[in-house]
């Protein structure tokens, strides 16, 4: 069972907020004041994250989306814009392979587009290690690769923090989904040729995963991207205010967009 958060008016349009691996919905607490402003929001906690059901089994992408794709229904959601974070962008991904429909616009914050050669060798020594070490300590690892710098240092903490809040089986079920699916994890060609604009945001010391954003926006004709001065790899929190603005900015420009066509 999928735990998620609903502040709602009606007359707004739909943000559905999708958290990284190990994290949950609480890591938009930096967001939810204004974004709460302009839109309906949908929080949702992915299975063995947050509040939602720990324990999970068997877990598949199309297992999630099938969950995610029922809120919306339950909800009376026909279409919503959608805004991820790191790895929870690549569920946004299982969404928009077959469901496009249901999706007027992606922010992808942070997100991986490409699996390049120091992300593989983290997931092989991941992979090697899962078994025989707490996952947290793989937390700290990955944190401390992804963002070393002293201004990085709250994001790092509430990244591990919300690791050690999952069950070992749980995170170990969500490591296998990222070693047996890392293709959506890098955008297949086909996901570019659509009309869903995107927009991209970045810290500029992302070091990761920024140089290869950049390549993939450039094929991208509906894609723009935006970055984050002086910020790592968790820029919504490094940089709520920047982020906010970006995003809002956005999502408002593609409402703008669809009200001009239907007049």
């Amino acid at each position: 069972m999928i735990h998620y958060r609903v502040i709602a008016d009606n007359k707004k349009e739909w943000v559905v907020f999708i958290h990284p691996l190990g994290g949950s919905s609480a890591t938009f607490f930096r967001q939810v004041r204004e974004f709460k402003k302009h839109f309906n929001l949908l929080l949702i906690d992915l299975p063995g994250h947050g509040k939602s059901k720990k324990g999970i089994t068997n877990l598949e992408p199309e297992m999630i989306v099938k969950d995610i794709l029922n809120i919306l229904d339950d909800l009376n959601i026909e279409s919503a814009h959608f805004v991820g974070m790191c790895l929870g962008n690549g569920v946004i991904d299982f969404i928009y392979e077959n469901n496009k429909s249901r999706i007027k616009s992606i922010v992808y914050g942070a997100a991986v587009k490409e699996i390049g050669l120091i992300n593989k060798l983290l997931l092989q020594v991941g992979h090697v290690f899962k078994h025989l070490m707490p996952h947290h300590f793989l937390y700290n690892l990955f944190a401390l690769v992804m963002m070393p710098k002293n201004n990085h240092r709250e994001s790092r903490e509430i990244f591990v923090r919300e690791a050690k809040k999952m069950d070992r089986n749980d995170f170990l079920h969500w490591y296998n989904i990222i070693m047996e699916k890392k293709n959506y994890y890098e955008n297949k060609k086909q996901l570019v040729k659509d009309c869903i604009n995107k927009l991209y945001i970045y810290g500029s010391e992302d070091h990761l995963f920024l140089s290869k954003a950049k390549e993939y926006v450039k094929k991208d004709k509906n894609a723009v991207i935006q970055i984050l001065k002086n910020v790592g790899h968790m820029c919504h929190i490094e940089s709520p205010k920047e982020f906010n603005h970006s995003v809002i900015l956005f999502i408002n420009q593609q409402n703008e967009i669809s009200s001009s066509f239907q007049n």
